[in-house]
Order: C-alpha cells, then sequence, then structure tokens
C-alpha cells in the first residue's frame, strides 16, 4: 500500500511540475511555429529547378529543434505533356547536394509516384532522426529562414505544358502522403513531435517561362552543428558554418583537456564546410571539439562541443 501511494505521489509531482513549467514561461514544451517555401530558381520548357526553405517564426517563445521532414509536392498528367519525367537532386559544381543541413539531415530519395488518375506526387522521403539534442535548430534567418534542399524536375523525352506556378502545389492532405515536420519539444528535448501547419505552406514560382538569380548559399551567422552520429565508432561527421573569410582552426581534446587531434588548421571561405574525425586509434570515452575562427573583418568567433566515442 506505501509503495501505490509513494507511486501516486511521484506521477502526481511530475504532473504539477510540467503544469509549473507551462506557467512559468517554460518554452521547452511549446510547438514551434513556421513558413514552408518552395521557390523557383529556374525553368526551361523541359527543366524546373526550386528550393525548399524552412523559417522559425515564434522564436520568441519556442526554440526550433528540427528533426526531420518528409516533403511532397503534387502536379498533373497535364503539366507532364505526356513525356517520362525525373525528379532529383540538383547538385552544386562538385556533385554535392545543395542544402543548408548537416548532410546527415538532408530529406532522402527523391522519387515520383502517380495516385488517382492525374495526380503526379514528387516525394522526399523523411530522414532518420538525430535524436534530442543533435537536431538542427531553424533560424529565422530572413527571407526565408534555411535551405531545405535545392531540386530539380525534368521531362525528359517533351516540353512541360504550362508553368509550374499554375501546376505545382504542396501536398497537404490527410492521411498519408502528406508533407509534415517534426521537431524535438518535450520536456528538455526529449519528445519528437509533429509540427505539420499547412496553412504556413507556400509556393513562389513564377507563372511563364524563364529564368530568376540562383540563390547563394551563405550564412548569415556563425554555427557549430552537433557532430553525427553521435554516440560514434569510428567516424563521425562535423559541420560548421561561417559568415565571413578567415583561419578556421578545429581540434579534438579528451576529458584532461589535452590537444589530441587538429581536424582544421587553414584559411576557410564564406559558407558550410564539413570535416570528418576518425577515432579509430583512441580509446571509448567522451570527447570535445572546439572551433575557432579568426577573420579579417573582426568578427571572431569560438564554441565547443561534446562528443562521445563508443567501441
Amino acid at each position: 500500500m506505501k509503495s501505490r501511494i509513494k507511486n501516486l505521489l511521484v506521477v502526481l509531482i511530475l504532473v504539477l511540475g510540467a503544469k509549473a513549467g507551462f506557467a512559468g514561461g517554460d518554452t521547452t514544451y511549446l510547438r514551434p511555429t513556421y513558413s514552408l517555401v518552395a521557390k523557383q530558381v529556374s525553368f526551361t520548357p523541359t527543366e524546373f529547378v526550386f528550393d525548399i526553405f524552412l523559417k522559425h517564426t515564434n522564436l520568441a517563445q519556442t526554440r526550433f529543434e528540427y528533426a526531420g521532414g518528409q516533403y511532397f509536392l503534387r502536379t498533373n498528367m497535364q503539366f507532364k505533356n505526356g513525356g517520362s519525367c525525373t525528379f532529383r537532386y540538383a547538385t552544386g559544381p562538385t556533385g554535392d547536394t545543395i542544402s543548408q543541413l548537416p548532410p546527415h539531415m538532408i530529406p532522402r530519395n527523391p522519387s515520383m509516384g502517380v495516385i488517382g488518375s492525374d495526380t503526379v506526387l514528387m516525394r522526399l522521403a523523411i530522414n532518420t532522426f538525430p535524436g534530442a539534442g543533435n537536431g538542427f535548430i531553424i533560424p529565422v534567418t530572413e527571407p526565408y529562414g534555411i535551405q531545405i534542399i535545392r531540386l530539380k524536375f525534368t521531362n525528359t523525352n517533351s516540353t512541360f505544358l504550362g508553368a509550374p506556378g499554375n501546376n505545382i502545389r504542396w501536398q497537404n492532405f490527410t492521411p498519408n502522403p502528406y508533407t509534415k515536420m517534426f521537431a524535438y519539444t518535450g520536456l528538455n528535448g526529449t519528445v519528437n513531435t509533429e509540427v505539420s501547419d499547412t496553412l504556413n505552406h507556400f509556393i513562389d514560382f513564377s507563372t511563364g517561362i524563364g529564368n530568376e538569380p540562383n540563390i547563394t548559399l551563405t550564412p548569415t551567422e556563425f554555427s557549430l552543428s552537433q557532430n553525427y552520429p553521435n554516440p560514434f565508432n569510428p567516424t563521425t561527421k562535423i559541420t560548421y558554418a561561417i559568415p565571413v573569410e578567415g583561419k578556421v582552426t578545429m581540434k579534438v581534446f579528451d576529458l584532461t583537456g589535452r590537444e589530441i587531434m587538429s581536424l582544421v588548421n587553414e584559411p576557410k571561405h564564406v559558407g558550410f564546410h564539413t570535416v570528418d574525425f576518425n577515432g579509430s586509434n583512441f580509446s571509448s570515452g567522451v570527447y570535445f571539439y572546439k572551433i575557432n575562427v579568426e577573420s579579417t573583418k573582426e568578427k571572431n568567433y569560438q564554441a565547443t562541443k561534446r562528443m562521445v566515442l563508443i567501441k
């Protein structure tokens, strides 16, 4: 009996504590809001290139730790004009995907499918959730936020009939398939929650054939991402962003503060960079990686994060 009473008291305390968190202004539980924009980059009679952007819109009330997203756009058979189409990543000069997300959080496997007699779906599968504390913090960067991905829709043996602005829309209908967002919003960021809001899914496509200037991937602030995977064995990736050119050093330290490896020690251009750490020669344990950026524009930056090697 005493054991039951004790258990009930524990539950009551947890419930009251959670309510107190709401009343006391603890924003950990609150649902972040966002805007999702598909924006045209270029359009020719046979190829359409566009970007997907995600922006945090209630920064004062919440923290948007992005866990992942599933993206669906729909068009129609008339737009395909009887052609055979492909839907894939648009890659940069070096063949890499064009995204401001860490590589492991980019939505996966662009593919196409048909539902009903006339609806064509362009689909990006959801990424593997990285775990609370390892998600990507979505910024409020103007005007659109973070670039999720650049995509290419190509008509390989015909021309598109019409314009994307008149023929492509977000697929928001339930049940699946539909566009959905996930974030870590529970106590201490431990709960993965769907935060989809179809009223804030927008299309910014031209209604005519032509080209618009490409959007340059330029970070507006310094950042150092949590390594992924974490824990890891034996390799992991670390992504960082620098908004100005500068000398970048990144070093790894053990728990005693002893430097064990230098990962970066050279000038870097503006942009998003990824470096690999291989722990094959080190024992299991907690390590720290520290970045230091020295810029000629008087913008310097330092940050340190923790990672765990398990063998």
